[in-house]
This record gives C-alpha cells, structure tokens and sequence, in this order.
C-alpha cells in the first residue's frame, strides 16, 4: 500500500504524520524506536504543527531508507497515518532556529550519549533547520539566527504543503552580497501596493500613466518625477500593484519600454516644478480589471467616424469595428493598445467623455 512515490530514492526520508492523538508522545526518540529497526539513523527533525506534522528521517544507507519506507508508508498510528515520500534533500543540517526537535544521532554517537539525553538537552534549544548546501559550514550562528532567517523558518512551519522542495525554496537563504547592486535590489523585492516605474517615454505625462494604469486597480496616488523619467504609483491594494505589474512590466510604452519594481511605503511628494503629483479618491469596493488585450472597445462616442480618425493618427488597428455610439477595436500589438488607452480615455469630445474598455 502507498508504494509508489513521487521522487527517487534517497536516504532522506519526508513523513508527513496525519489526525494524530493528542496524547500521541511524538518526538525524536519516538521516530527513532520506529526506523531504528531497519539501520543506522544520522539524524531526525521534526516539524509540529497541529493535525499534520511534518518529519524528515535520514539513514546512514540508502537500501534503509528503502526498506523503511517500503514498510511504513501508510502505517497506522494509534488513528493517525503515517505517509512515507523519499525526500528531494541532498542532506539535512541541524543548526540554531526556533520552534523545531532535531537529533544528530552521528553526534551522539561521537560523545557517548544516548539519543534521549541529546534529546533532552536539545529540547529548549532553538534548532535551526538548513535544507542545503548553500550555507558555509564556517558562518556564525549568529548569523544563522537572524530575524529574517527565523521569519523563513516560521514559515516553513507553518506551510501546508507536503512537497518538501517548497520547504527548501522557502528556508534557503540568499546571499546576495556577491551580486550586482541592481540585482540585490531584485531579490530584496517585497511586494508592496507602492509601484516605482522607470525609462518612461519623454512624451508621456501623468495623466497618461493613470490611464493606463488605473486599468488595474483603483490608484490613490501618482507622482511623476519628469526629470528621472519615473513615477510612483500607489494603489489601494497590494494585489492591484501585483496585477499591474504582471501585465505592464517590461511593455513597450510609446518609444521605451517601461520597469516596474515594488517600493516600500513611503510618503509621495514632488521635489522640483517638474514633478506632477496627483491624488486620487476612490470608494472602497472590489475593482474588477480584465488581462491586457489588443481589443477595445470605445464607449461614449456621437461621431464614430471622426473619432477612429484620431485613433488611427496614434496607432493603426488591425481591424475596426464602427457602431452607432462605439468603436471596437482590434490592434496589432498590445503596445500600439496602450497608446490608445493613454491618450483617450477619459477624452473628451464634443462634451462627452470617451471610455475605454478591455475586451478578451
């Protein structure tokens, strides 16, 4: 039962313990009593988290590891069950973190000690899980410790996940020192519902960069540094920034092709004459976008014909569609979509308001 398994064979070994008792004593010693029967263990960890918990066991040799899994997967503990996947880890490293039991039974072995009194003694400690080898076996626990590496650890504790390659990617550490500056920048990224877009055309104006942009989410705020070709764009939600920038980064915008980085919050305001500064108000409601497209659809129109004139002065459409107050439009490129979206909407003629809309 339970025999097949998403991963080669290895000598680490991925538990994942379900619906287990309460009174159900699980710690190292526990795990140990249970694999120990089947070879040499170097080392146990084990995550504790409510009705799933979460182990890694690594044998000394691989055909342990094999046997033991061939065995166990799917045991039945007092109600609980017990699945057994070969683990994706090269090797597991015990080193200083919170809220986790680890034995290195190869060090218990060195000093003499029963696995209970290294159990006992590391109990309290924090025991800091490094899935890799991509930590030099010189650095300092202190710098092992850190609050950023404990926020990684407390999220891989409370992961839901089975797949212990999501538990790497979330504890590895980056080390970025070696890196360009721009790149450090990159990877230090959070995401923010504050945008910073840079290499805009020298065309374009504020209220060009809130016509495309406010396709994505309700903007609270914009600042367009004219001087550096730059703006900061402050949405009313994180996911609105997210989305914005999935659909706009890297875009050719006019003659340049726009970056999008997320910025910390922070308070907007223009330095120089140059700057346009605007703030917008909205009321809280769910703000429903669609993907970017090359189709569009033009609202609000009396006079089609003179309108799609203007619009094919900017940008040749593939295909136009004239209706009674509207205009559909198919363009050739997503780009050549944004410059109409830039310069007409919210344009008015003949004192109507043109309105731009999406289409799939």
């Amino acid at each position: 039962m339970y025999n097949n398994s998403r991963d080669p064979p290895n000598r680490i070994l991925l538990l994942i313990l379900n619906q287990l008792p309460s009174s159900l004593p699980l710690d190292n010693q526990f795990i140990h009593q249970k694999f120990n029967q089947f070879g040499d263990i170097n080392k146990i960890l084990i995550f504790e988290r409510g009705k799933t918990n979460k182990a890694f066991v690594e044998f000394h040799e691989l055909k342990s590891a094999i046997q033991a899994r061939r065995q166990l997967n799917g045991f039945n503990i007092q109600g609980g069950k017990m699945i057994i996947h070969f683990s994706r880890l090269k090797n597991l490293n015990l080193e200083i973190v919170d809220n986790s039991r680890g034995t290195d039974y190869t060090q218990a072995s060195s000093t003499s000690q029963n696995s209970d009194s290294i159990l006992n003694s590391r109990t309290d400690e924090n025991i800091q899980l490094d899935l890799t080898n991509h930590i030099s076996q010189t650095q300092s626990p202190r710098a092992n410790s850190s609050p950023i590496r404990n926020e990684q650890i407390t999220r891989l504790l409370e992961s839901d996940d089975e797949d212990d390659l999501t538990i790497w990617k979330q504890a590895i550490p980056q080390n970025i020192s070696e890196f360009h500056p721009d790149i450090q920048k990159l990877l230090q990224q959070r995401q923010s519902r504050l945008l910073r877009i840079i290499n805009f055309d020298q065309k374009i104006i504020a209220k060009m960069i809130y016509n495309v942009f406010s396709k994505f989410g309700n903007i609270e705020e914009i600042l367009y540094e004219k001087s550096s070709l730059t703006a900061f764009i402050k949405y009313q939600t994180v996911n609105q920034a997210i989305i914005a920038k999935e659909y706009l980064n890297n875009i050719q915008f006019f003659d340049s092709q726009i970056r999008i980085f997320f910025e910390p919050l922070q308070y907007l305001q223009p330095t120089s004459f140059q700057d346009e500064y605007m703030i917008y108000y909205h009321e809280s409601q769910q703000y429903n976008c669609s993907p970017l497209s090359t189709n569009l659809l033009i609202t609000g129109v009396q006079d089609s014909s003179e309108i799609s004139e203007q619009i094919q002065m900017f940008a040749k459409p593939k295909e136009i569609k004239i209706g009674l107050n509207s205009i559909h439009l198919t363009m050739f490129s997503k780009a050549d979509a944004l410059k109409i979206i830039a310069v007409f909407s919210d344009f008015e003629f003949e004192n109507q308001k043109i309105n731009i809309i999406l289409k799939q």
